[in-house]
């Protein structure tokens, strides 16, 4: 199953050694941007360690053992990941009841569509709560595998309390237990934590491995895979959740920004919010983002190397926006911190209807000074 994960040879190759000459870490930091294989790899990971197949054949995935992991069933897996303050008991009892419905969606949409932003109703980290009930656990013995795996997704997210609760465990983990942190922020954990984990790296994904595992799994158009792998930056699951757009309605929606800040059109944003808070969903802002992040890029190296653009289709647009920057070299620096900050409001929950009148009026001074 290692052979699925596509463009992270070297960090694959490294996990195999530790595992054909018995050399397992107690504890992993997988590390590199988003959407690009650490999850996934961490799961098959825990799974050759645990899988009853032939050497050659692990992670097989189908023996009792990867089914459990592939579930995240498995009585010795434990897997910790940002959430709201569920008032978590030492059992990994849940006793805020209104979060049960979403963590349990949240784990359901981490099995079966794991490229789909999922988003909580409240603002996410990882509390000492969580570590405490992972430590209770780490008490009590082996159930069934040669290796008892806790997978931490978004590390980075835990608070101080928690960091410095964890240090405690990653200090002295029990025996025949792997610790895999994941993160996209290294550099927001504790240096000790970091000095502590054997350190994979996990690469941005070429253009071209994602567009073969957009045609060759996803069975997607040619035409359509080669423009959204170029499109997502180097992020297979954006790539997937672009490509099941039908529509395309974010990178459309981003065009219509575009647009209408060239041309002055008020009446634009206007009726956009006015047709109601529905049509500015998390998800779509947030992938709105993604392309305005792009297209800023395309339009610092569009006289540099113009082949390396994303958005080759919409070439006459970028010339016209670069034209009518006066002051390119410094606003898109600028525009692309302000992107980031609207990220983050999204995932704070700030209403969306605010953020794209925000994201409205800054284009229209940007492309329009």
């Amino acid at each position: 199953m290692f052979s699925q994960i596509k463009g992270q040879d070297r960090a694959i190759r490294l996990l195999n050694n530790s595992i054909l000459h018995n050399r397992i870490a107690q504890a992993y930091l997988f590390y590199g941007p988003e959407g690009v294989g650490k999850f996934t790899t961490a799961l098959y990971f825990s799974m050759a360690l645990n899988c009853t197949s032939v050497p050659d054949k692990k992670p097989c995935g189908t023996c009792d053992s990867c089914h459990k992991f592939l579930q995240l069933s498995h009585p010795d897996l434990t897997y910790i990941f940002p959430t709201p303050n569920l008032k978590l008991t030492e059992e990994g009892e849940i006793k805020e009841s209104k979060y049960i419905s979403e963590y349990n969606d949240y784990l359901e949409n981490r099995k079966t569509s794991p490229w789909k932003n999922f988003f909580f109703s409240s603002k996410l980290m990882i509390r000492k709560e969580s570590i405490t009930m992972l430590q209770r656990r780490l008490e009590l013995a082996q159930t069934e595998c040669n290796y008892r795996v806790i997978i931490i997704e978004d590390a980075d997210s835990m608070n101080e309390e928690a960091s410095n609760s964890f240090l405690k465990t990653l200090e002295e983990p029990p025996k025949n237990t792997v610790i895999i942190l994941l993160t996209t922020k290294m550099q927001s954990l504790l240096p000790t934590i970091i000095s502590r984990c054997q350190q994979v790296y996990f690469q941005p994904l070429s253009h071209r491995v994602i567009e073969d595992i957009l045609i060759s799994k996803y069975f997607i158009d040619k035409a359509i895979a080669k423009t959204y792998s170029r499109i997502s930056n180097g992020n297979l699951e954006q790539a997937i959740r672009l490509t099941g757009d039908s529509k395309h309605e974010s990178r459309n929606l981003m065009i219509a920004f575009i647009e209408a800040s060239l041309n002055k059109d008020d009446m634009f944003i206007i009726n956009s919010v006015g047709s109601g808070k529905e049509k500015f969903k998390a998800e779509l802002v947030h992938d709105l983002l993604y392309h305005l992040a792009l297209w800023f890029n395309d339009m610092s190296k569009l006289y540099v190397d113009r082949k390396d653009i994303n958005n080759l289709d919409y070439a006459e647009l970028l010339e016209k926006c670069v034209k009518n920057c006066l002051v390119c070299d410094s606003d898109i620096p600028a525009s692309l911190t302000f992107i980031d900050d609207l990220h983050r409001k999204v995932d704070g929950n700030v209403n969306t209807q605010l953020i794209v009148i925000n994201l409205y009026n800054h284009l229209r001074k940007v492309l329009n000074p």
